[in-house]
């Protein structure tokens, strides 16, 4: 049996090395011949692979929307505000959210361009010209965001991943209204986003953050305003007078309390002003989840 055996292995090895050269009559082997069916039945049906992409994000909260769909390692460029999460500080920087450099976007070759389509205009323009693949993606008001990271997701071909993000911000967004329901106390909210020589930078109507502030169970008095964001005029903040300030972590407290108006209102005279960092509350993305908490602790004290 063992000699039957080195026999039909050593006529496979003659027939496989002569096929280079001659194409060999067929053997019938009802033995090997099952063998390899059931070998080839045994293997694993392999899963089709995601697409892989470069990828350049010229916007900090679509970079944080990337890395959360799980697309981080694809990404090629991205802008210099773009600090999370921390493995984006290490990823080439193309330029800042007010313009980036066209020439080394295309020196990284993108499938795909994530920008804002405010200030970046002409840059937009430009690559589009060039037959780049540009997602003009700024999103306005709250619902925006959530509208912003499915249409990221569809692009990807992360549509499940999105929908978990999306279906995560809904939920927090649905629990803190229902607690401002149940609240009867209804704080007038302003948000200091600059100050002094800066301006006096704030949002407005349409803003996700007055959106934000609004559903924390605030009422912003820049509510009605023409445009969502704004260099609000002194006398009008002097005159409404707000009773919680929400200030954005890159103004000092010292700045605040040396600013001759802003220490007239009633909010810094009695402490009713609080900090928060500017990266949740000024960014369109997943983690307006956390400012949405922050806010309604502040603004309704729970």
């Amino acid at each position: 049996m063992k000699k039957t055996s080195l026999l039909l292995l050593v006529l496979v090895l003659i027939i496989s090395a002569l096929s280079g050269c001659e194409k060999p009559e067929p053997i019938e082997s009802p033995i090997v011949s099952d063998q390899v069916t059931q070998a080839i039945a045994d293997q694993p049906t392999a899963e089709p692979l995601d697409e892989v992409y470069r990828i350049v994000s010229t916007v900090p909260s679509v970079t944080e929307i990337l890395f959360l769909l799980g697309s981080g390692d694809e990404i090629v460029g991205v802008d210099l505000y773009s600090n999370y999460p921390e493995e984006a500080l290490d990823i080439e920087k193309v330029g800042d959210y007010s313009g980036f450099d066209i020439e080394k976007v295309i020196s990284l070759e993108p499938d795909f361009v994530f920008a804002g389509n405010k200030l970046q205009r002409e840059e937009i323009d430009a690559l589009a010209d060039l037959g780049i693949n540009v997602i003009e993606t700024e999103p306005n008001g709250l619902n925006d965001i959530t509208s912003s990271i499915t249409e990221i997701g569809e692009v990807l071909g992360k549509q499940a991943e999105a929908k978990e993000i999306t279906d995560n911000i809904n939920s927090v967004i649905e629990a803190t209204e229902q607690k401002t329901l149940l609240s009867s106390y209804r704080p007038t909210v302003y948000y200091v986003m600059g100050i002094g020589e800066y301006g006096n930078w704030t949002s407005g109507e349409g803003s996700f953050i007055n959106d934000a502030m609004e559903l924390a169970g605030g009422i912003c008095v820049t509510a009605g305003s023409p445009v969502p964001w704004m260099d609000y005029p002194l006398e009008d903040l002097i005159l409404a007078d707000p009773d919680i300030l929400i200030v954005s972590g890159y103004i000092t407290e010292a700045d605040l309390l040396a600013d001759a108006t802003y220490a007239e209102l009633t909010a810094v005279k009695e402490g009713n002003y609080f900090f928060i960092n500017p990266d949740l509350i000024e960014r369109p993305g997943p983690r307006i989840t956390e400012a949405l908490e922050y806010l309604q602790a502040n603004i309704l004290g729970e």
